[in-house]
Parts: C-alpha cells; structure tokens; sequence
C-alpha cells in the first residue's frame, strides 16, 4: 500500500486534515481515494455553509407545535449510507476558510464525529469502518486569507502538508488528457505551477481549466486570458503559437520538414519531447527527430538532449540505435544518460 493510502485509511480512526495551496490536487486525492473503498463521497463546503444549514434548520412541528431542529442534509447522507451498507467519506473542504462561527460549530462533527453530543460513526455489516473524515484547507502562507487551526484541533487531527511536484502534475495530466502544449510548457517551465497566487501564477486547477477551453476550441489567448492570467499568460501564449511553427515527427521523418526562419528553443525541444513520448514508433523515429532539431542550433540541440534524457532516457536505452544517439545527447548537454 503506497504511503498516502495508508495515511488515508487513518481517516477511519483519526481526522486527516490536508492542507496545502489552492487548486493543488486536495480535493482530487479524496475523491480518488473515495472511488478506491467504493464510498459515498459528502462533500462540505464549510466555507460555504450557514448555521442554519450545516446544523439543520429550525421549524415548528405541524404535530405537536414545538419547535424542532430538522437533520442536516450531511447527516441524512450518512444514514442513507449506514442503511446501503456503504462507506462514507465526510470531507469538510475549505475548513480553514471558512468563518469562526462555522469552524467552532465544525469541531465536534470533524474531530468528535458527534453532533449535539449524538454521534454518526458507524461500521459496515462485515465489520469494517463505514466513516472516514478528511479536511482541506489553505495555509496562512499560501495568501488566500485562510486561518490557523485552533490548537485544540490540530492536536486531534492527522496533518498533512499536501505537496505537488511537477513531474507528479505532468504524470497526472498525461492520464487525464491535458493538452500537449500545456504539458510541455510547464515541463520547461516549472516555477509556472507552483508559484504563489501573490506572484501573479496559475495554480495547477486553472491549467487544468485552460486546457478544457483549448479543447472546446476557444483562441489561445482567450482561453489563458479566462483561466491562467498573470505572469504567465503572455508567455504561454507565445510558446503555443511557436509551437505550431514545429514540423511534426512525421515530417521530420519523411524530410518534409521545413527549416524554420527563426528557432524557438523551448517551444521546439518540448513539444518535439513530448511527442516522442507518446510516438508508438519512437526507438525508430529517435534519430531523426535528434538530428534535425541539432540542425538548428547548437543551443536547441543541448535543451532538446536534456528533455530526452530525462523523459524517455529508460525507454531508448534498451536500443543500440537509440543509445549511441543518447550517448551523443549526453556529452553534448554535459550530463550522463540515465
């Protein structure tokens, strides 16, 4: 069982808080993990929430005419759950964002598994837990005026500094279908991702967002104008349209490929990579690809022998073809092949 599994099955037993940047992931990993044990995912926007609603509202009972507190509709998620004899997932999102009130009233469901002193805890029939509660929220330093957790909380809850690199981002886009020019971008531009929203970047959630505007075939710069914004906006833009400017693999190969009137260092090592990446031919079509890009200068030759390197070094080197051409790669950039 990977690590942040076992971390994740704790919330069966002890709270398990993530906190970490906005748009990193947090809520992705839980429903993940709620799809893996088959569970029911309830998910509390608590930053979102009134009183009223989180604790259930008051009413006057038409029997007896007292006033009477209706269920949460959070606790009569979980009774459907404990009658379906399936697990429930209780996910209070945006805890450290939401108001005073509503994290004082949040206490005892999220760390006590009680409300009104009644709890909601529960196991399924075959004996295994049926509750698991997780939070989310943003840090003071991530700049999103989120809020400490009380000491009392934090001593309750099993905390975790919910990080992303961008080699796990890129694994992740490359099995979602994020586009391939958003990919190779923020290969080559790594601080892109993770930077603070202070600096004026995207969090990885709106490159997500830009690439499903690509794909409905909005204009490049309409689409990052609407999601990404920032420091990075115009940047993006110029590496897609000289992107396009690259000839395909299949070009390359056929010597159909035109030599460009100007050489876009990063646009055409990245894309250049990442389409060998997904090449189902690519120990055939390597050289080819190598030699053409060293043709263009020396400096797109070392970038584009560093990417290949890296991604598809593991790959190429079970071909003797491949492995002179890595070798050559690896002396011109000054590194060894892996």
């Amino acid at each position: 069982m990977k690590e942040q599994e076992k971390i994740f099955a704790l919330a069966a037993n002890i709270p398990v808080m993530l906190l970490g940047a906005p748009g990193i992931g947090k809520t992705a990993a839980i429903t993940e993990f709620s799809k893996k044990i088959k569970g029911d995912l309830v998910d509390i926007r608590l930053s979102a929430e009134t009183p009223s609603s989180f604790e259930g509202k008051d009413y006057i009972s038409p029997q007896s005419g007292d006033l009477e507190k209706a269920r949460a509709w959070w606790l009569k998620r979980i009774d459907e759950n404990q009658c379906a004899d399936i697990p429930t997932i209780l996910f209070f999102d945006e805890y450290t964002n939401a108001p005073d009130a509503l994290q004082q009233l949040a206490y005892a469901p999220f760390n006590e598994r009680r409300l009104h002193g009644v709890s909601f805890d529960y196991q399924l029939k075959n004996g295994q837990p049926g509750l698991f509660v997780f939070g989310a929220g943003n840090r003071v330093e991530d700049e999103t005026g989120a809020r400490e957790m009380v000491y009392a909380s934090k001593t309750r809850v099993f905390t975790v500094d919910f990080e992303i690199t961008v080699k796990e981002w890129l694994d992740w886009a490359e099995n979602n279908d994020i586009d391939s020019k958003i990919q190779s971008f923020l290969y080559a531009n790594p601080d892109a991702l993770l930077e603070k929203p202070s600096t004026g970047t995207a969090c990885p959630r709106e490159w997500a967002n830009l690439s499903v505007a690509l794909k409905k075939g909005i204009s490049c710069r309409e689409a990052a104008h609407g999601t990404i914004r920032g420091a990075h906006e115009t940047k993006f833009c110029a590496f897609y349209d000289q992107a396009d400017l690259c000839p395909t693999i299949e070009q390359i190969v056929s010597g159909a490929a035109k030599k460009p009137d100007k050489v876009h260092l990063a646009a055409f090592a990245a894309t250049l990579a990442f389409a060998l990446k997904e090449d189902t031919e690519i120990k055939k079509h390597f050289a080819a690809v190598y030699e053409w890009i060293a043709e263009q200068s020396p400096e797109c030759e070392v970038m584009f022998a560093r990417y290949v390197i890296d991604l598809l070094g593991s790959t190429l080197l079970s071909d003797k073809n491949c492995m002179r051409v890595l070798g050559q790669a690896a002396k011109k950039a000054g590194i060894y092949a892996k």
